[in-house]
């Protein structure tokens, strides 16, 4: 009888904490997909012909100490054998568009139609809607933030629709014959769930992993953590029916949690899981906020300059 094949997703926030977990979740795979854009130097890294910090140089890292730490994890499955490839065609596709503009070419030079098209528009429309924020932001006006928050959260839940679409394909493509592949996907990806299971039928199982389900089911009594933006952004990816009061009151929550979650990589000791206890205990407060305390907060505080957008790391102007 033939075997199914097994895809895991294993759903992870990308920080230093989650590195153990996901070195447990990764072995007993023949292959590792990362949620990431091809980068030069890496298949030498892996076979340990590029220091990893000559190789982190080529590429600007989000969260550098994370991705130093992730890379000695990839050599040591390269050398036990696990085939390690960065799998993400939308931010390849997005790579190559700023390429192109680069060059000299403009939009009006793209193809019409096609994949390049496709990301381009989206890309687009997903700036235009954070820079409303950002314009927002600038005035002060609470209210008109809360409402270009909502709008933004709208137009990234249709951009991570499209993005993970588009990776499930390649997911699919890059398997191949692999009886067993580890998947690795941000934590705001759960549509992902669904898609391979619509690739993969009667052919294969999928499974899920939350890599720090343990630690969290143990301090916080549930699977995973949900930041108030993340949950207003699930609204629009799960069609939930239209709640003009809720979501104004997760767009102020969200607010308020980005003003004061830090964003820094924490140098404390990951064992202590920093990042998840921040984490926690800013979701516990801003839940308690009714939208006027999500303005005194901001107030006191200073408005956020920045949104952290969960559905992707790039944009197309």
């Amino acid at each position: 009888m033939t075997t199914r094949p097994t895809i895991t997703l294993g759903f992870t926030t990308f920080r230093p904490e989650t590195l153990p977990y996901a070195n447990i979740a990764m072995r007993g795979h023949a292959l590792v997909l990362l949620e990431e854009p091809e980068t030069p130097g890496f298949e030498a890294m892996l076979r340990n012909e590029l220091p990893v910090d000559e190789y982190l140089m080529l590429t600007d890292f989000e969260f550098p100490r994370y991705a130093a730490q992730q890379c000695e994890l990839l050599k040591r499955l390269h050398s036990d054998g696990v085939r390690v490839r960065q799998v993400h065609p939308w931010m390849d596709r997005l790579a190559a568009i700023h390429e192109f503009f680069a060059s000299g070419k403009g939009p009006d030079d793209l193809p019409e139609s096609g994949p390049e098209r496709d990301v381009y528009e989206r890309e687009r429309t997903w700036t235009r809607s954070l820079m409303d924020y950002y314009e927002s932001s600038a005035t002060g006006d609470f209210g008109a933030m809360t409402e270009a928050v909502r709008r933004f959260a709208a137009e990234d839940a249709e951009k991570i629709r499209d993005m993970d679409t588009v990776r499930a394909k390649a997911v699919m493509d890059a398997s191949g014959d692999s009886p067993d592949t580890y998947v690795e996907c941000g934590s705001i990806h759960h549509l992902m769930v669904l898609l391979m299971h619509r690739q993969l039928r009667r052919t294969g199982k999928v499974r899920v992993v939350h890599l720090m389900e343990e630690i969290c089911r143990t301090h916080y009594g549930r699977r995973r953590l949900l930041p108030p933006g993340d949950v207003l952004t699930y609204r629009h990816l799960l069609n939930a029916p239209p709640d003009a009061e809720a979501e104004r009151q997760l767009a102020a929550r969200a607010l308020a949690y980005n003003r004061l979650i830090a964003k820094e990589e924490s140098s404390a000791d990951v064992a202590t899981h920093p990042h998840m206890q921040n984490e926690a205990a800013v979701i516990g407060f801003v839940k308690r906020l009714s939208f006027d305390q999500c303005r005194e907060v901001c107030q006191r505080s200073g408005f956020p300059t920045k949104l952290a957008p969960q559905g992707g790391t790039g944009s197309t102007q």
